[in-house]
């Protein structure tokens, strides 16, 4: 009985030894051919390479991953994707990367390696691409997007019509943070995808809220005069009185808002409007700058400019209003300076000790403006209003070969 056990065992070990020298061979036999080409269940983003050798997978990958994997660059904002061709900032597939991390893939680790050959046929193997490209190009369209897409806070405003005073509600905004933007997109880009990329951004909020003014319904002032020339002449400068408000050590003047808004006015009517404007603060208390064209509300609350065309006379009216006792808001402005980056260039003509710098740097700015609120003298609250990015400039030095260390 014990000898037919022991001959029931040595039966199953010779069966045993004999399929894994089945695999080995298998393997061995296998990874010869898969030196020459790839075997069939490799495949890169769904490209299949089984059968090619490495020099056809190349062209092969060359030609079909742009068409497979695209040659768009997506980029997701709060309201919408982008799209950016990758050869507009110097991304592009990075074939021999691609091919040797396959070539890396199909090393064999361990004991189990050495029958991965034959054991892993069947199983696919899907390869993501290597992506090569240039960060400053990315940070520099980074920055124009973020000039084009940024979403400005929409403030608060009351509308005076016929005696009515209405008030529309206030609306948030967005701003891009560059730097976190472009540490997500290279993030992305090492895996070996083209997007889409959730942008990283700020919530910015209006500099006039709704219920900052909802108060706001005490007229302050009134001024009024006789116009003597066509009522369309006064059209731009109604639209850019009417709802304006003015908060607590703001200013407010008409002639810098003609030139940021690009408006061509009558010279004739901005005259009578810049004469009832100035009537009308002084009435209300407020403190005029500058030759009778500007005013700094300096009250402890918000007011309301209104503009209307009464019959033949152009007339003014502000309103103010009682708000919370001890309560003051302010605007602050903060600037944080963006230190230039250093580019190492290799210049074959140096010898590797001497460098020349080519470009001297320049510092970047964001600076950026807040909208404080005070209780009592204490800081409630304090959101970001706006956020204005002003790129640096890198310095960059020419080095002798051999200087860079990778």
């Amino acid at each position: 009985m014990v000898n037919s056990k022991k001959y029931v065992a040595r039966i199953v070990l010779l069966l045993i030894m004999a399929v894994m020298l089945t695999l080995l061979l298998a393997s061995l036999a296998l990874a010869k051919r898969d030196a020459r080409v790839y075997p069939s269940n490799i495949t890169v983003s769904g490209v299949e390479l089984g059968g090619l050798s490495r020099d056809q997978a190349g062209r092969v990958l060359a030609d079909r991953l742009p068409a497979d994997c695209g040659t768009q660059l997506l980029l997701q904002t709060p309201s919408r994707t982008l799209s950016i061709p990758i050869n507009q900032v110097n991304i592009a597939y990075d074939i021999p990367a691609t091919l040797a991390k396959i070539d890396v893939a199909l090393q064999p680790e361990g004991i189990a390696g050495i029958f991965q050959h034959s054991i892993a046929r069947g199983s696919t193997r899907n390869i993501a691409p290597e992506i090569k490209w240039n960060a400053t190009l990315l940070q520099q369209r980074l920055s124009a997007v973020k000039l084009t897409y940024d979403q400005p806070a929409i403030n608060a405003r009351i509308l005076y019509n016929n005696d009515y005073l209405d008030y529309i509600g206030h609306k948030n905004g967005y701003s891009i943070d560059i730097a976190a933007s472009l540490d997500r997109i290279c993030a992305v880009l090492e895996k070996g995808s083209l997007g889409p990329v959730p942008l990283v951004t700020s919530e910015t909020y209006p500099r006039v809220r709704l219920e900052d003014i909802k108060e706001v319904k005490d007229i302050l002032g009134i001024g009024m005069k006789k116009i003597n020339q066509p009522t369309a002449d006064f059209d731009p400068l109604l639209e850019i009185c009417n709802g304006s408000v003015v908060i607590p050590g703001e200013e407010f003047s008409l002639p810098e808002t003609i030139a940021a808004r690009h408006l061509k006015v009558n010279n004739s009517a901005l005259t009578v409007v810049n004469d009832v404007l100035y009537r009308t603060c002084s009435q209300a208390g407020l403190k005029p700058v500058g030759p009778r064209t500007s005013f700094i509300n300096n009250l402890e609350h918000p007011v309301l400019i209104t503009a209307v065309i009464e019959g033949s006379n152009f007339m003014v009216k502000i309103y103010g209003c009682q708000t919370e006792a001890g309560k003051e808001i302010k605007f602050i402005t903060e600037k944080e300076e963006l230190a230039p980056g250093v580019v190492m260039k290799v210049d074959q003509k140096l010898s590797p000790p001497q460098q020349i710098v080519l470009q001297e740097g320049k510092s970047g700015y964001i600076k950026r403006s807040y909208r404080v609120v005070k209780v009592n003298g204490q800081e409630i609250e304090k959101k970001l209003l706006a956020e204005e990015f002003t790129p640096g400039r890198d310095t960059i030095i020419a080095v002798g070969p051999g200087t860079i260390k990778k």
